[in-house]
Parts: C-alpha cells; structure tokens; sequence
C-alpha cells in the first residue's frame, strides 16, 4: 500500500491546478487519473472514440435530448475543450454571496485570475488565426448593426490555426493542463497514477484509505492524509454518494446545469474551409438575450454529419460542400436544473428538464444566429431543430416565422459546461471541504454551485488555485 501526504482524484482543470498548488508545501501528492496521456497524432474521430466519455454518448435525458461531452483522460475535459478563458463574472459571484451564503469575493479570486493567465499563456485570438466561419458571423452581425463582437481569451501557445481544439491539439499548442501544468508538477516529483479508477473511499480519524483498479483490472490501495476529489461534475457526486462520504452526501447530485448550446451552420456560394484557424475565436453579448452567449465554433469534416439535423438529399448537399460551410453557437445560463446518479445494471444516468424560459431564449438566439448568416450572404442555413422547417434562404421569412409548436424535444443540443451537482453552501463549504467530513474536499466543476452563462474552466482552476493555498 501507497502512503502520500495528498491523494488527488482527477486530473482535468481542478484537479491538476490544485496538484501543483498543494506541491509547494506537502512533500508527496498523487493524482489517480481513469484515462491516459493522449496521443495527439490520431484523428478527430478517434479523440471522440478514445478520449471522450463513452464516446460522446453521455446525454441529459428529461424533456429533451442534451449531449454533455466530458473528457477521460489525462488532463481530463481540458483536453477537449476549446481554450476559452473567461474569469467568473462579478454579478456571479455576487449571485453566490447574497443567495447562498458564500464567502467569496471577486477580489480574493482576481490573483488567482492573474496567475492562471501566466500558467496558462491566456491571449486574445490574433486577427489573422480567426477563422472565417467566425469572421463572415462577424461581418453579418456589422450588417445588422452590431459593432461588439470581440476576440476571445484562449490557452495557448504557438497556436497555429488546425481547427482542433475539442479533439485533442495536435500541436500542443492549447495549454490543456497535461501540456502547461502536469508536466511542472510531474518535474517537481509529483505522481500521476493513470488508467486508474478510484472506487471506494473511506474516511478515518486520522487519514483517508482509497481503493480500485487499474485498467487491467489490478487492485490498488492507497492512503492519504488529505483527499481531494476532482473527477467532474457527473462522476464526483456519484463517488461521494455511493461512499456517504460526508454529512450531506444525500444532496450530491442534484442542481446540475449545463449550459445548454445550440449551434446554427450556414452554406456560402464559395470556399470557406473554416476547418482552418480558430474555430471558437469569437464572441458575441447581445442586449436582447442577456442570457445567451453567442461564440464560435466548427466541427471537423470527418464529424460534419453527426451536427447536422439532417437527412437523405439534404444531408447529402451539407456534407457534399462543407468547404463551404460556417457555423456559429450559443449558450444559454441556464436557470433549469437536473440530476446525476448511477445505479447498478445501469450506471450513469443523467436527468435534465429544460424549462421554457431558457427553451425559448435558445430557439431565439438560433434563429439571430440564423438571420446574421443570412445577412452576410449565406445562401443557406440549418437551425438546430428536428421535425420542423429548419433550412432557410431567406431573411424575411427566418425572421417572421412561427417556431411556436417547436417543442423542447425537437431541439440538437449539446450541454458543454456541466456543473453544481457538489454545490458550495450545498454539498461542500466555501472552502471546498465536504460537510461534515475533516479530510476530504472537491475541487472541480461540481462545487461551482450555479450558472457561470461563461466557460467554467478558469473559475474551476481559480477554486483549485484558492484551495491549495488555504489547505
């Protein structure tokens, strides 16, 4: 059996940031991570296959279908995210203050902010690596009047525009933390344990024993002074109920958001190639919508078919002139909720009602995304609908409409940012220690207790960052 000072389930955005926090002061932390280092030379279809949990088939079931993409592998969902960078907003955090309890200010997390923009090399998309997809969006949004689209903050560095960001960079250049924190934590003699599932935890007064196996089916025991559980926000919860771990394990689980997104494609009379460049290098706030946030985003000519509504002949004429094709996305801070629970036989199940205030938000903000592709001559676009019109080549009649029997159901959506099923003021206090226990924290995206409506990963890391040097 393995003794460690710190034990650290999970290597993605919390888990990693909070490794290389906790290192400056305990001698030997481990972190337990299910997947493997990724290997950056294969093909998009195989990161969605190999990297991707269950191979992107994870979905919120409830009254619509809500794919909730998460990574499984060293560097967790940072590997398969887009690089965007916000900090959390300030009316958030003043959200948490005066609903929750939470002591926590903009102020305490804004060093934080600053180091990661270090860590991270976090940077402005340049002009000449926007890809067109994002730069014809912009031009329509000019045309309709808007003037405050902007560049997005990114990870990276030496980013050379491939288009590949949500499945895995094969340049490295997205600073994922297996590329910009893992390996200073690893040269510092740190321990990363991969292929490698924690299944039992159990908490004593004076240190914490972990039990599971590794991917061939070993068992391994462990023992750690502290833990800190960082496997995501649907596998944490599941972890800490299945153990009671706490005083309020009952509570995991629940008040789950998302974010869901929606995306819209557009078809031009000439080459785009928007598989070039930054596929998420813009973003968009419009004074409609405060809800929504509009940025770009571009799918993968080996994966086109998989985001298309689409089918037969119609389907065909999409994937037969992708070179042509650009598309734009929107999130939605959402104010439904769900659940997170596993049970036997079954496994993960994952149950999310989408309301209709955040339904409607997201039918209109595709039908803009719609209408500003058309005003910067798109002959065509998709909405992400099914079972209803959903192409259309003219502005006046996206415009006018009736998406009135559209149900929430009939929408393509996806839920990127998946959080508060561990939620502070909830399952874990301000300083991210489980309730009711003395050794065992979270510090992932399941402690982040409401909607962000922004890119979680710098409030996740900022947490982690917060954590390590409290503890």
């Amino acid at each position: 059996m393995k003794k460690f000072d710190i034990c650290i389930i999970g290597s993605g955005a919390g888990g990693a940031l909070a490794a290389y926090g906790l290192q400056k002061k305990f001698d030997s932390i481990a972190i337990f991570e299910k997947g493997d280092w990724v290997k950056r030379s294969q093909t998009p279809l195989y990161a969605l296959s190999h990297i991707y949990r269950d191979q992107g088939f994870v979905s919120g079931m409830g009254n619509a279908l809500i794919g909730i993409p998460t990574g499984e592998a060293i560097g967790g969902t940072t590997v398969i995210n887009s690089g965007t960078c916000f900090e959390t907003p300030k009316a958030v955090i003043q959200e948490w203050k005066e609903s929750l309890d939470i002591n926590i200010s903009y102020e305490e997390l804004s060093p934080y902010f600053s180091k990661l923009r270090e860590l991270l090399s976090i940077q402005k998309v340049s002009e000449d690596r926007i890809s067109s997809g994002n730069k014809l969006f912009r031009e329509g949004l000019q045309k309709l009047g808007f003037q405050n689209s902007f560049p997005l903050d990114r990870a990276e560095k030496e980013c050379v525009g491939s288009g590949r960001c949500p499945f895995v960079c094969p340049e490295a250049a997205k600073q994922s933390t297996d590329v910009s924190i893992l390996p200073k934590f690893l040269a510092q003699g740190g321990e990363v344990i991969s292929n490698t599932s924690i299944t039992h935890i159990l908490e004593e007064k004076d240190k914490v024993l972990l039990y599971g196996k590794t991917k061939e089916g070993k068992k391994i025991k462990s023992e750690c002074r502290t833990l800190v559980i960082a496997g995501g926000t649907l596998s944490s919860p599941i972890l800490i109920r299945k153990n009671r771990l706490g005083s309020h394990w009952r509570k995991t689980g629940n008040e789950l958001s998302i974010h869901p997104a929606l995306k819209v494609l557009a078809q031009l009379s000439y080459p785009l190639e928007s598989w070039n460049g930054v596929p998420q290098a813009l973003g968009f706030k419009h004074p409609n919508f405060p809800a929504l946030s509009f940025e770009g985003v571009f799918t993968p000519p080996q994966l086109a078919s998989i985001v298309l509504p689409l089918d037969g002949k119609n389907l065909d004429d999409w994937l037969q002139n992708y070179n042509r094709v650009a598309s734009f996305g929107v999130l939605a801070k959402d104010t439904s909720r769900g659940k997170v629970r596993s049970y036997p036989g079954f496994g993960l199940w994952v149950w999310y009602f989408l309301n209709q205030k955040d339904f409607l938000a997201l039918r209109e903000g595709a039908r803009f995304m719609g209408l500003t592709y058309l005003a910067a001559g798109a002959q065509k676009v998709v909405l992400p609908f099914n079972g209803i019109q959903n192409e259309f080549s003219n502005f006046d009649e996206l415009k006018n409409f009736n998406f009135s029997p559209l149900k929430p159901s009939q929408l393509y959506a996806m839920g990127f940012h998946p959080l508060g099923t561990c939620g502070m003021g909830r399952v874990v206090d301000d300083h991210l220690k489980l309730y009711g226990s003395q050794r065992i924290f979270v510090a992932d995206g399941s402690v982040v207790p409401s909607s962000l409506g922004v890119n979680p990963q710098i409030t996740i890391m900022a947490l982690a960052l917060r954590l390590a040097e409290q503890l």
